[in-house]
């Protein structure tokens, strides 16, 4: 019996060749870049949150927010936001409590430590932005930031 495929390679050129024309993929390959940095500054550095945890932290640093705002904010399910906020919660990086005004509403603020360690957090994410982001030029980097953000802000309107 002969193989009518001729391409021996497991994912023939063609679908490279899409991959490669996928802004998705290629957003994907940037993000991954950086987080893969940013992990690699985090573990130096001792910090052992898991990915998804380091949002809540972020967020948390300017505003107490409830679970459902949490939720809401990141675009994650309640039951992965409760499962951060528990981990974290044990690390006491922040506390739950019921809102004063809704007793139905838990509030989630960051702790002294959580505070503490979130500015660590955004320093190192700074620093693994400008290592990655160093193959721009800081024309390039601005021009692509804007770019970026543009498009984001139009697709959250739509």
């Amino acid at each position: 019996m002969t193989d009518t495929n001729t391409n021996s390679e497991p994912f023939g050129k063609a679908f490279s060749a899409e991959i490669a024309d996928s802004f998705l993929f290629q957003i994907h390959r940037i993000k991954k870049a950086l987080f893969r940095r940013t992990n690699a500054l985090m573990s130096e550095a001792g910090i052992t949150l898991q990915l998804e945890q380091l949002p809540l932290i972020m967020i948390l640093q300017h505003k107490d927010l409830s679970q459902r705002e949490l939720s809401d904010k990141t675009m994650r399910d309640k039951s992965s936001i409760l499962r951060s906020i528990n981990a974290l919660e044990k690390k006491s990086l922040l506390v739950v409590r019921k809102d004063k005004t809704d007793k139905r509403k838990n509030v989630v603020s960051l702790t002294e430590e959580g505070i503490a360690l979130a500015k660590v957090i955004r320093a190192l994410m700074k620093k693994s932005e400008d290592e990655v982001l160093s193959v721009f030029s800081a024309k390039e980097r601005i021009e692509a930031l804007e770019t970026i953000r543009n498009y984001a802000d139009r697709l959250d309107q739509s």
